[in-house]
């Protein structure tokens, strides 16, 4: 076998080649790992978001809080399901929401900005238990006051303390929260009433959680009520409503490698030409190591190391400008829900790329070292 040294020498001698090729997998390999880095930071947003004991509820054909519709009568009935866990005082632990998105414009330069707002009782913190006031106070029941999720004042650069115009009153921030990076995060939560009160949603919910003592459950729950004769509702638990939410990313998911294999054929195309014209400056050398003893397979794996280097010098430089996105936080629309999250560069994104930058190499430099094992030593030293 020729030994890497050979390859090695040639790959630093030609250096101003070896780099621009090596740019071509760079961009490659850093756009790749992005794109799916992108696409993961939503799934785990998703996934982290609701609690495996609850289950959501939403009016019979829908499967969005924005377009679900309940009545109060319909909603006492859900609460009163079998299998609702209850409180000390023997109430159903039950979260009655009115979710919507609302229009904002911004102080500071007039602009319209769309917030999702949701409406909720005290027993909300209950039931969503990974919720939690980290600055500030909660709102007070009755009063024009909202609490603000970290996503939300990281994107609009709201504070405790200021006042938000939604509708036809000006609401005061009281508290931001967090929730262990779920969607929950991008919303902003006030008093049930107030919210309903102020744009006349009076007697309708957007959805309804329930509380099960445990998610077994919390599953034969959700299934009893879609199963229902007597109360027509849509009924999951609330991990698989916000993996369902998440699902809109798959056509991304399929976006990002379209792009990947494009680009990377253009990668690989760029190895192609690089190592043909190597083969072209290096037939004399060529001849020489056949003499010496060396096969025509020992040729074919030299070249074709030769161009799995240059691929991987260019992939390992794209790995690192990939990494550096890491915990970048960006907004994305699914559907009419807005949800900020963090872009996650996990091990699975740098196998992907890392195989996938292989692959372009190995593919890009076959022609090339088959042509070079062909050589004949003889006419070529001729």
């Amino acid at each position: 076998m020729v030994p890497l040294s050979y390859n090695y020498r040639n790959l630093r001698v030609r250096w101003k080649t070896t780099l621009m090729t090596a740019s071509g997998f760079t961009l490659v390999t850093a756009a790749l790992v992005v794109m799916l880095a992108f696409i993961n930071g939503i799934e785990s947003a998703c996934a982290t978001t609701g609690e495996p004991e609850n289950v959501l509820v939403l009016s019979k054909g829908n499967n969005d809080e924005v377009l679900s519709q309940m009545e109060r009568g319909l909603v006492a009935q859900v609460e009163n399901s079998k299998g609702v866990a209850r409180d000390a005082a023997g109430q159903p632990i039950a979260s009655r929401e009115l979710f919507m998105v609302v229009h904002h414009r911004q102080e500071a330069n007039g602009a319209f900005r769309f917030l999702q707002v949701r409406g909720v009782r005290p027993v909300a913190f209950q039931v969503h238990a990974q919720v939690h006031v980290r600055e500030g106070r909660a709102f007070r029941p009755g009063q024009s006051e909202v609490i603000i999720g970290k996503g939300v004042q990281r994107e609009e650069h709201l504070q405790i303390g200021d006042l938000i115009e939604l509708g036809r009153k000006r609401w005061k921030i009281t508290g931001i929260f967090a929730s262990g990076g779920a969607a929950f995060e991008s919303e902003l939560w006030c008093d049930l009433n107030e919210l309903a009160s102020q744009f006349r949603r009076e007697g309708f919910y957007s959805s309804v959680i329930l509380r099960a003592p445990t998610p077994e459950g919390a599953e034969e729950l959700a299934q009893r009520l879609r199963n229902s004769r007597n109360i027509s509702v849509e009924a999951m638990t609330e991990p698989k409503y916000y993996q369902k939410q998440s699902q809109q990313t798959k056509i991304m998911q399929t976006a990002a490698w379209v792009i990947a294999w494009f680009m990377g054929v253009g990668a690989m195309f760029g190895v192609m030409n690089t190592m043909f014209a190597a083969i072209g400056q290096r037939t004399k050398d060529i001849a020489v190591l056949r003499i010496l003893g060396f096969e025509a397979r020992d040729i074919l794996w030299s070249f074709l190391t030769e161009s799995v280097l240059i691929a991987v010098l260019g992939g390992l430089l794209g790995v690192v400008v990939g990494m550096a996105t890491n915990g970048l936080t960006r907004s994305v629309s699914l559907g009419a829900r807005q949800i900020d999250f963090a872009l996650r560069v996990d091990g699975a994104i740098l196998i992907f790329a890392g195989f996938f930058t292989v692959l372009m190499g190995v593919l890009g430099g076959l022609l090339p070292a088959l042509s070079a094992m062909r050589i004949k030593p003889l006419e070529a030293l001729h």
